[in-house]
Protein backbone atom coordinates (compact mmCIF):
# COMPACT_ATOMS: atom_id res chain seq x y z
CA UNK A 1 0.00 0.00 0.00
CA UNK A 2 1.27 3.54 -0.81
CA UNK A 3 2.30 5.66 2.06
CA UNK A 4 0.04 8.37 0.37
CA UNK A 5 -2.25 8.43 -2.78
CA UNK A 6 -0.08 9.35 -5.67
CA UNK A 7 -1.57 11.03 -8.89
CA UNK A 8 1.16 9.91 -11.73
CA UNK A 9 0.52 9.57 -15.31
CA UNK A 10 1.51 5.77 -16.05
CA UNK A 11 2.10 6.64 -19.83
CA UNK A 12 4.59 9.54 -19.24
CA UNK A 13 5.52 8.27 -16.05
CA UNK A 14 5.07 12.23 -14.59
CA UNK A 15 4.01 12.09 -10.99
CA UNK A 16 1.63 15.37 -10.85
CA UNK A 17 1.19 15.53 -6.99
CA UNK A 18 0.98 13.21 -3.44
CA UNK A 19 -2.02 13.80 -1.37
CA UNK A 20 -1.48 13.22 2.48
CA UNK A 21 -3.98 10.47 4.41
CA UNK A 22 -6.50 12.40 6.07
CA UNK A 23 -5.86 13.71 9.58
CA UNK A 24 -7.98 11.85 12.65
CA UNK A 25 -9.44 14.90 12.65
CA UNK A 26 -10.86 15.35 8.82
CA UNK A 27 -12.07 11.55 9.42
CA UNK A 28 -14.01 12.62 12.39
CA UNK A 29 -15.37 15.37 10.97
CA UNK A 30 -16.56 13.53 7.54
CA UNK A 31 -18.21 10.89 9.91
CA UNK A 32 -19.56 13.64 11.72
CA UNK A 33 -21.11 15.48 8.45
CA UNK A 34 -22.15 12.28 6.49
CA UNK A 35 -24.15 11.02 9.72
CA UNK A 36 -25.60 14.37 10.70
CA UNK A 37 -26.83 14.89 6.69
CA UNK A 38 -28.19 11.19 6.70
CA UNK A 39 -30.66 12.44 9.69
CA UNK A 40 -31.97 15.55 7.20
CA UNK A 41 -31.38 13.67 3.65
CA UNK A 42 -33.12 10.24 4.43
CA UNK A 43 -36.70 12.42 5.39
CA UNK A 44 -36.48 13.65 1.76
CA UNK A 45 -38.97 13.06 -0.11
CA UNK A 46 -37.70 10.84 -3.25
CA UNK A 47 -38.40 13.93 -5.75
CA UNK A 48 -36.57 15.79 -3.72
CA UNK A 49 -33.41 13.42 -3.47
CA UNK A 50 -33.93 12.87 -7.67
CA UNK A 51 -33.45 16.77 -8.36
CA UNK A 52 -29.93 16.29 -6.91
CA UNK A 53 -29.87 13.19 -9.20
CA UNK A 54 -31.06 14.91 -12.15
CA UNK A 55 -29.01 17.82 -11.81
CA UNK A 56 -25.46 15.46 -11.10
CA UNK A 57 -26.16 13.50 -14.40
CA UNK A 58 -26.54 16.98 -16.22
CA UNK A 59 -23.07 18.27 -14.59
CA UNK A 60 -21.66 15.06 -15.48
CA UNK A 61 -22.76 15.31 -19.13
CA UNK A 62 -21.50 19.05 -19.34
CA UNK A 63 -17.91 18.39 -18.18
CA UNK A 64 -18.06 14.82 -20.12
CA UNK A 65 -14.81 16.19 -21.61
CA UNK A 66 -12.56 17.17 -18.73
CA UNK A 67 -13.59 14.09 -16.60
CA UNK A 68 -12.20 12.01 -19.58
CA UNK A 69 -9.17 13.80 -19.78
CA UNK A 70 -8.52 13.74 -15.86
CA UNK A 71 -9.10 9.48 -16.25
CA UNK A 72 -6.50 9.70 -19.53
CA UNK A 73 -4.04 11.39 -17.46
CA UNK A 74 -3.99 9.66 -14.45
CA UNK A 75 -5.34 6.11 -14.82
CA UNK A 76 -4.27 5.72 -18.72
CA UNK A 77 -8.24 5.37 -20.35
CA UNK A 78 -8.06 6.47 -23.80
CA UNK A 79 -10.46 9.64 -24.31
CA UNK A 80 -13.37 8.07 -25.90
CA UNK A 81 -13.49 5.24 -23.64
CA UNK A 82 -13.33 8.14 -21.07
CA UNK A 83 -16.48 9.75 -22.27
CA UNK A 84 -18.42 6.49 -22.77
CA UNK A 85 -18.09 5.94 -19.10
CA UNK A 86 -19.14 9.37 -17.62
CA UNK A 87 -22.73 9.51 -20.07
CA UNK A 88 -23.14 5.88 -18.63
CA UNK A 89 -22.49 7.50 -14.69
CA UNK A 90 -25.40 10.63 -16.25
CA UNK A 91 -27.23 7.90 -17.07
CA UNK A 92 -27.26 5.98 -13.86
CA UNK A 93 -28.53 9.58 -12.52
CA UNK A 94 -31.04 9.43 -14.87
CA UNK A 95 -32.51 6.51 -14.12
CA UNK A 96 -32.38 5.74 -10.52
CA UNK A 97 -33.62 9.68 -10.61
CA UNK A 98 -36.81 8.34 -12.20
CA UNK A 99 -36.95 4.87 -10.71
CA UNK A 100 -36.06 4.61 -7.46
CA UNK A 101 -39.17 5.38 -5.74
CA UNK A 102 -40.97 2.31 -7.41
CA UNK A 103 -38.22 0.18 -7.13
CA UNK A 104 -38.18 0.87 -3.16
CA UNK A 105 -41.84 0.64 -3.23
CA UNK A 106 -43.75 -0.72 0.11
CA UNK A 107 -44.42 -4.80 -0.72
CA UNK A 108 -47.68 -5.66 0.34
CA UNK A 109 -49.28 -9.10 2.03
CA UNK A 110 -52.92 -9.92 2.06
CA UNK A 111 -53.33 -11.63 5.43
CA UNK A 112 -56.72 -12.99 6.93
CA UNK A 113 -56.01 -10.98 10.37
CA UNK A 114 -54.55 -7.54 9.66
CA UNK A 115 -52.89 -5.28 7.11
CA UNK A 116 -49.12 -5.82 6.46
CA UNK A 117 -46.14 -4.54 4.05
CA UNK A 118 -42.41 -4.21 4.04
CA UNK A 119 -41.18 -0.65 3.96
CA UNK A 120 -37.75 -0.01 2.54
CA UNK A 121 -36.28 2.33 4.48
CA UNK A 122 -32.14 4.07 4.72
CA UNK A 123 -29.90 2.67 6.76
CA UNK A 124 -27.19 5.30 7.42
CA UNK A 125 -23.78 6.48 5.89
CA UNK A 126 -22.14 3.85 3.95
CA UNK A 127 -18.15 3.72 3.08
CA UNK A 128 -17.60 3.03 -0.41
CA UNK A 129 -14.19 1.16 -1.24
CA UNK A 130 -13.50 1.68 -4.93
CA UNK A 131 -10.71 0.65 -7.38
CA UNK A 132 -9.10 2.27 -9.76
CA UNK A 133 -10.43 1.09 -13.37
CA UNK A 134 -13.59 2.54 -13.53
CA UNK A 135 -12.38 6.10 -11.85
CA UNK A 136 -16.06 7.34 -12.15
CA UNK A 137 -18.51 4.83 -13.07
CA UNK A 138 -17.59 2.39 -9.78
CA UNK A 139 -18.31 5.20 -7.48
CA UNK A 140 -21.66 6.06 -8.77
CA UNK A 141 -22.71 2.79 -9.87
CA UNK A 142 -22.35 2.21 -6.32
CA UNK A 143 -23.17 5.58 -4.57
CA UNK A 144 -26.44 6.93 -6.96
CA UNK A 145 -28.60 3.88 -6.17
CA UNK A 146 -27.88 4.26 -2.48
CA UNK A 147 -28.44 8.09 -2.34
CA UNK A 148 -31.85 7.64 -3.84
CA UNK A 149 -32.44 5.41 -1.04
CA UNK A 150 -31.68 8.01 1.02
CA UNK A 151 -28.27 6.68 2.40
CA UNK A 152 -25.13 8.80 2.80
CA UNK A 153 -21.76 7.94 0.96
CA UNK A 154 -18.26 8.01 2.67
CA UNK A 155 -15.87 6.75 -0.40
CA UNK A 156 -12.07 5.67 -0.38
CA UNK A 157 -11.36 5.65 -3.75
CA UNK A 158 -8.29 3.95 -4.67
CA UNK A 159 -4.90 4.76 -3.90
CA UNK A 160 -3.48 5.88 -7.46
CA UNK A 161 -6.86 8.16 -8.67
CA UNK A 162 -6.53 11.09 -5.95
CA UNK A 163 -7.64 14.01 -8.19
CA UNK A 164 -10.16 11.34 -9.62
CA UNK A 165 -11.35 11.06 -6.25
CA UNK A 166 -11.81 15.07 -5.52
CA UNK A 167 -13.59 15.42 -8.78
CA UNK A 168 -16.33 13.38 -7.58
CA UNK A 169 -16.24 15.54 -4.47
CA UNK A 170 -16.51 19.08 -6.68
CA UNK A 171 -18.84 17.49 -8.82
CA UNK A 172 -21.35 15.93 -6.30
CA UNK A 173 -21.14 18.99 -4.69
CA UNK A 174 -21.96 21.03 -7.68
CA UNK A 175 -25.49 19.00 -7.66
CA UNK A 176 -26.06 19.99 -4.40
CA UNK A 177 -24.85 16.91 -2.56
CA UNK A 178 -21.63 18.21 -0.30
CA UNK A 179 -23.23 16.80 2.86
CA UNK A 180 -23.92 13.32 1.15
CA UNK A 181 -21.10 12.44 -0.59
CA UNK A 182 -17.42 12.84 1.18
CA UNK A 183 -13.84 11.71 -0.26
CA UNK A 184 -11.86 10.61 2.30
CA UNK A 185 -7.67 9.86 1.50
CA UNK A 186 -7.78 6.66 3.82
CA UNK A 187 -5.05 4.78 5.30
CA UNK A 188 -6.13 0.59 5.84
CA UNK A 189 -5.67 1.64 9.37
CA UNK A 190 -8.21 4.75 8.92
CA UNK A 191 -10.53 2.77 7.08
CA UNK A 192 -10.43 -0.15 9.83
CA UNK A 193 -11.33 2.31 11.97
CA UNK A 194 -13.94 3.90 9.62
CA UNK A 195 -15.81 0.92 9.26
CA UNK A 196 -15.44 0.20 13.11
CA UNK A 197 -17.31 3.46 14.08
CA UNK A 198 -20.89 3.11 14.89
CA UNK A 199 -22.32 5.74 12.88
CA UNK A 200 -20.83 3.77 9.06
CA UNK A 201 -23.97 1.39 8.59
CA UNK A 202 -22.58 -0.63 5.98
CA UNK A 203 -19.69 -0.90 3.31
CA UNK A 204 -19.37 -1.56 -0.65
CA UNK A 205 -15.74 -2.78 -1.57
CA UNK A 206 -15.24 -3.62 -5.07
CA UNK A 207 -11.52 -4.62 -5.44
CA UNK A 208 -9.31 -8.10 -5.33
CA UNK A 209 -10.49 -11.28 -3.01
CA UNK A 210 -8.32 -10.98 -0.84
CA UNK A 211 -9.09 -7.34 -0.02
CA UNK A 212 -12.84 -8.54 0.06
CA UNK A 213 -12.49 -11.07 2.57
CA UNK A 214 -10.31 -9.02 5.24
CA UNK A 215 -13.24 -5.87 4.96
CA UNK A 216 -16.13 -8.00 4.76
CA UNK A 217 -14.62 -10.04 8.39
CA UNK A 218 -14.09 -6.54 9.75
CA UNK A 219 -17.72 -5.82 9.00
CA UNK A 220 -19.21 -8.70 9.97
CA UNK A 221 -17.37 -8.75 13.26
CA UNK A 222 -18.73 -5.10 13.79
CA UNK A 223 -22.20 -6.34 12.42
CA UNK A 224 -22.27 -3.89 9.86
CA UNK A 225 -24.08 -4.88 5.91
CA UNK A 226 -21.59 -5.29 3.30
CA UNK A 227 -21.28 -6.03 -0.59
CA UNK A 228 -18.93 -7.10 -1.79
CA UNK A 229 -18.19 -6.96 -5.66
CA UNK A 230 -14.98 -8.87 -6.60
CA UNK A 231 -12.45 -10.55 -9.20
CA UNK A 232 -13.76 -12.63 -11.99
CA UNK A 233 -12.00 -14.95 -14.72
CA UNK A 234 -15.39 -15.27 -17.22
CA UNK A 235 -15.74 -17.64 -19.27
CA UNK A 236 -16.30 -17.26 -22.82
CA UNK A 237 -17.87 -20.20 -24.26
CA UNK A 238 -17.85 -20.65 -28.14
CA UNK A 239 -19.99 -23.87 -29.27
CA UNK A 240 -18.92 -25.72 -32.67
CA UNK A 241 -22.07 -23.73 -34.27
CA UNK A 242 -21.38 -20.41 -33.66
CA UNK A 243 -20.07 -17.41 -35.85
CA UNK A 244 -16.61 -17.21 -35.40
CA UNK A 245 -15.52 -14.03 -36.72
CA UNK A 246 -18.57 -12.25 -34.63
CA UNK A 247 -17.19 -14.17 -31.38
CA UNK A 248 -13.66 -13.44 -32.29
CA UNK A 249 -14.60 -9.67 -32.72
CA UNK A 250 -17.06 -9.76 -29.46
CA UNK A 251 -13.88 -10.99 -27.39
CA UNK A 252 -11.69 -8.78 -28.99
CA UNK A 253 -13.39 -5.79 -27.66
CA UNK A 254 -14.76 -6.75 -24.50
CA UNK A 255 -11.25 -8.38 -23.36
CA UNK A 256 -9.38 -5.02 -24.31
CA UNK A 257 -11.78 -2.49 -22.98
CA UNK A 258 -9.64 -0.95 -20.20
CA UNK A 259 -6.62 -2.68 -21.70
CA UNK A 260 -7.88 -5.80 -20.00
CA UNK A 261 -8.58 -4.43 -16.47
CA UNK A 262 -12.40 -5.16 -15.92
CA UNK A 263 -13.42 -7.60 -13.84
CA UNK A 264 -15.77 -8.67 -16.07
CA UNK A 265 -13.65 -9.12 -19.06
CA UNK A 266 -13.78 -12.57 -20.59
CA UNK A 267 -10.72 -13.96 -19.02
CA UNK A 268 -10.81 -17.50 -20.40
CA UNK A 269 -11.96 -18.14 -24.17
CA UNK A 270 -13.39 -21.72 -24.21
CA UNK A 271 -13.86 -22.96 -27.66
CA UNK A 272 -14.96 -26.12 -29.15
CA UNK A 273 -12.30 -28.07 -30.91
CA UNK A 274 -14.02 -27.92 -34.09
CA UNK A 275 -13.36 -24.46 -34.29
CA UNK A 276 -10.41 -23.91 -32.60
CA UNK A 277 -7.83 -23.00 -34.90
CA UNK A 278 -10.12 -21.23 -37.24
CA UNK A 279 -10.68 -19.15 -34.08
CA UNK A 280 -7.29 -18.86 -33.32
CA UNK A 281 -6.25 -17.60 -36.32
CA UNK A 282 -8.68 -15.45 -36.76
CA UNK A 283 -8.09 -14.00 -33.18
CA UNK A 284 -4.57 -13.71 -33.75
CA UNK A 285 -5.37 -11.28 -36.63
CA UNK A 286 -7.57 -9.08 -34.95
CA UNK A 287 -5.43 -8.37 -31.98
CA UNK A 288 -2.96 -7.66 -34.29
CA UNK A 289 -4.46 -4.37 -35.25
CA UNK A 290 -4.62 -2.86 -31.78
CA UNK A 291 -1.32 -1.34 -30.17
CA UNK A 292 -0.82 1.04 -27.72
CA UNK A 293 -1.06 4.86 -27.17
CA UNK A 294 -0.96 8.05 -25.37
CA UNK A 295 -4.87 8.26 -24.02
CA UNK A 296 -5.18 11.81 -24.45
CA UNK A 297 -5.13 11.79 -27.94
CA UNK A 298 -8.10 10.64 -30.03
CA UNK A 299 -6.87 8.08 -31.74
CA UNK A 300 -5.65 6.02 -29.24
CA UNK A 301 -7.17 2.36 -28.93
CA UNK A 302 -5.40 0.97 -26.01
CA UNK A 303 -3.93 2.80 -22.94
CA UNK A 304 -0.99 1.58 -20.44
CA UNK A 305 -2.25 -0.30 -17.54
CA UNK A 306 -2.92 2.16 -14.76
CA UNK A 307 0.37 1.10 -12.31
CA UNK A 308 3.93 -0.91 -13.12
CA UNK A 309 2.93 -3.17 -10.34
CA UNK A 310 0.13 -4.84 -12.46
CA UNK A 311 2.23 -5.30 -15.99
CA UNK A 312 5.13 -6.81 -13.38
CA UNK A 313 2.19 -9.59 -12.18
CA UNK A 314 1.02 -10.06 -15.58
CA UNK A 315 4.36 -10.80 -17.19
CA UNK A 316 4.91 -13.16 -14.65
CA UNK A 317 1.63 -15.42 -15.32
CA UNK A 318 2.31 -15.17 -19.04
CA UNK A 319 6.16 -16.57 -18.23
CA UNK A 320 5.03 -18.71 -16.01
CA UNK A 321 2.14 -20.15 -17.90
CA UNK A 322 4.19 -20.57 -21.18
CA UNK A 323 6.67 -22.54 -19.06
CA UNK A 324 4.25 -24.80 -18.32
CA UNK A 325 3.57 -25.12 -22.04
CA UNK A 326 0.93 -22.12 -23.32
CA UNK A 327 1.58 -21.38 -26.69
CA UNK A 328 2.40 -17.28 -27.73
CA UNK A 329 0.30 -16.95 -30.76
CA UNK A 330 0.89 -13.24 -30.66
CA UNK A 331 2.59 -10.88 -28.69
CA UNK A 332 3.95 -11.48 -24.60
CA UNK A 333 6.21 -8.69 -24.90
CA UNK A 334 6.90 -5.98 -22.52
CA UNK A 335 6.67 -2.92 -24.57
CA UNK A 336 7.50 -0.21 -21.17
CA UNK A 337 6.84 0.30 -17.82
CA UNK A 338 3.20 -0.14 -17.99
CA UNK A 339 2.95 -1.81 -21.29
CA UNK A 340 2.60 -5.43 -22.04
CA UNK A 341 2.23 -5.99 -25.70
CA UNK A 342 -1.68 -7.94 -26.47
CA UNK A 343 -1.09 -11.43 -26.26
CA UNK A 344 -2.89 -14.47 -27.43
CA UNK A 345 -2.01 -18.06 -25.66
CA UNK A 346 -3.47 -20.77 -27.35
CA UNK A 347 -3.41 -24.48 -25.47
CA UNK A 348 -3.80 -23.35 -22.07
CA UNK A 349 -5.04 -26.04 -19.50
CA UNK A 350 -6.31 -25.47 -16.09
CA UNK A 351 -3.30 -26.10 -14.28
CA UNK A 352 -1.42 -22.80 -15.63
CA UNK A 353 -1.45 -19.44 -13.82
CA UNK A 354 -3.78 -18.20 -17.32
CA UNK A 355 -6.06 -20.14 -16.83
CA UNK A 356 -6.52 -20.39 -12.60
CA UNK A 357 -5.89 -16.79 -11.58
CA UNK A 358 -7.58 -13.62 -12.61
CA UNK A 359 -5.11 -12.25 -15.59
CA UNK A 360 -5.74 -8.25 -14.84
CA UNK A 361 -4.53 -7.13 -18.86
CA UNK A 362 -4.92 -7.61 -22.53
CA UNK A 363 -4.19 -11.41 -22.56
CA UNK A 364 -6.04 -13.53 -24.25
CA UNK A 365 -5.99 -17.21 -23.24
CA UNK A 366 -7.90 -20.30 -25.65
CA UNK A 367 -8.72 -23.16 -23.95
CA UNK A 368 -10.04 -26.17 -26.31
CA UNK A 369 -12.76 -28.01 -25.44
CA UNK A 370 -13.65 -31.50 -26.59
CA UNK A 371 -17.73 -31.36 -26.01
CA UNK A 372 -20.62 -29.10 -24.42
CA UNK A 373 -20.06 -30.65 -21.48
CA UNK A 374 -16.47 -30.37 -21.45
CA UNK A 375 -17.55 -26.79 -22.24
CA UNK A 376 -19.31 -26.21 -18.92
CA UNK A 377 -17.15 -28.08 -16.77
CA UNK A 378 -13.95 -25.66 -17.67
CA UNK A 379 -16.01 -22.55 -17.25
CA UNK A 380 -16.81 -23.83 -13.72
CA UNK A 381 -13.62 -24.76 -12.85
CA UNK A 382 -12.70 -21.54 -11.05
CA UNK A 383 -12.99 -20.27 -7.85
CA UNK A 384 -14.61 -16.88 -9.81
CA UNK A 385 -18.24 -17.22 -10.41
CA UNK A 386 -19.15 -13.20 -11.94
CA UNK A 387 -20.02 -13.12 -15.31
CA UNK A 388 -20.17 -15.53 -18.36
CA UNK A 389 -20.72 -15.55 -21.92
CA UNK A 390 -21.85 -18.37 -24.44
CA UNK A 391 -21.81 -17.88 -27.90
CA UNK A 392 -23.64 -20.39 -30.14
CA UNK A 393 -25.68 -20.54 -33.00
CA UNK A 394 -28.87 -22.10 -31.01
CA UNK A 395 -29.74 -19.48 -28.62
CA UNK A 396 -32.74 -21.71 -27.34
CA UNK A 397 -31.00 -24.36 -26.51
CA UNK A 398 -27.67 -23.02 -24.64
CA UNK A 399 -30.38 -21.17 -22.57
CA UNK A 400 -31.84 -23.96 -21.60
CA UNK A 401 -29.52 -26.59 -21.28
CA UNK A 402 -26.34 -24.44 -20.75
CA UNK A 403 -26.44 -21.04 -19.11
CA UNK A 404 -28.71 -22.67 -15.69
CA UNK A 405 -25.49 -25.16 -15.40
CA UNK A 406 -22.75 -22.39 -15.54
CA UNK A 407 -22.01 -20.85 -11.78
CA UNK A 408 -22.08 -17.10 -12.14
CA UNK A 409 -24.08 -14.36 -11.09
CA UNK A 410 -25.07 -13.24 -14.51
CA UNK A 411 -24.38 -15.19 -18.08
CA UNK A 412 -25.03 -13.53 -21.88
CA UNK A 413 -25.93 -15.13 -24.83
CA UNK A 414 -24.23 -13.88 -28.05
CA UNK A 415 -22.97 -10.83 -25.94
CA UNK A 416 -19.99 -10.31 -23.52
CA UNK A 417 -21.00 -9.71 -20.35
CA UNK A 418 -21.79 -5.70 -19.33
CA UNK A 419 -23.03 -3.88 -16.43
CA UNK A 420 -26.30 -2.38 -17.40
CA UNK A 421 -28.01 0.64 -15.21
CA UNK A 422 -31.29 -1.29 -14.85
CA UNK A 423 -30.12 -4.81 -14.06
CA UNK A 424 -28.47 -6.23 -10.78
CA UNK A 425 -24.82 -7.00 -10.88
CA UNK A 426 -22.75 -9.63 -8.65
CA UNK A 427 -21.24 -12.73 -8.41
CA UNK A 428 -21.13 -15.86 -6.87
CA UNK A 429 -18.64 -17.78 -4.89
CA UNK A 430 -15.10 -15.64 -4.84
CA UNK A 431 -16.82 -12.78 -6.60
CA UNK A 432 -18.27 -11.33 -3.79
CA UNK A 433 -21.59 -11.55 -2.04
CA UNK A 434 -24.77 -8.74 -2.87
CA UNK A 435 -25.68 -6.70 -5.45
CA UNK A 436 -25.40 -3.49 -7.43
CA UNK A 437 -27.96 -2.08 -9.47
CA UNK A 438 -31.34 -2.28 -10.03
CA UNK A 439 -33.99 -3.68 -7.79
CA UNK A 440 -32.07 -5.93 -5.63
CA UNK A 441 -29.12 -3.57 -5.72
CA UNK A 442 -30.87 -0.68 -4.19
CA UNK A 443 -32.16 -2.51 -1.13
CA UNK A 444 -29.08 -3.33 -0.46
CA UNK A 445 -28.43 -0.72 2.46
CA UNK A 446 -31.85 -0.77 3.42
CA UNK A 447 -33.56 -1.89 6.24
CA UNK A 448 -36.64 -4.20 4.93
CA UNK A 449 -39.22 -3.37 8.04
CA UNK A 450 -42.14 -5.51 8.41
CA UNK A 451 -45.29 -3.43 9.75
CA UNK A 452 -48.12 -5.27 10.66
CA UNK A 453 -51.61 -3.37 11.90
CA UNK A 454 -53.94 -6.35 13.25
CA UNK A 455 -57.94 -5.69 11.91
Amino acid sequence: MARVFVSKNPFTQQVYKNFEFASSSEVEAALTESANSFKVFSQKSFSERAQKLTALGQILREQKQELAHLMAIEMGKPLQSGISEVLKCAECCDYYAQNAENLLSDESFSLPDGKCYVKYQPLGPILSIMPFNFPFWMPFKMSIPHLMAGNTIILKHAENLPQCALKVDEITTQAGLEHEVKNLFLSIDQVKQVIADSRIKGVSLTGSVGAGKAVASLAASHMKKFVMELGGSDPFIVLQDADVQSSVSALVTARLQVTGCTCISPKRAIIAKEVYDQFESALANEVAKWSYGDPTEQETQLGPLAREDLADQLQKQIEDSVAMGARVVYGGERLGATMIQPTVLADVTPEMPAFRTEMFGPVFCLIKSENEEHAIQLANDTEYGLGASIFTGNKEKAEREIAPRIDSGMCFLNSPVKSIVEVPFGGVKNSGLGRELGGLGIKEFTNPKTVFIKN
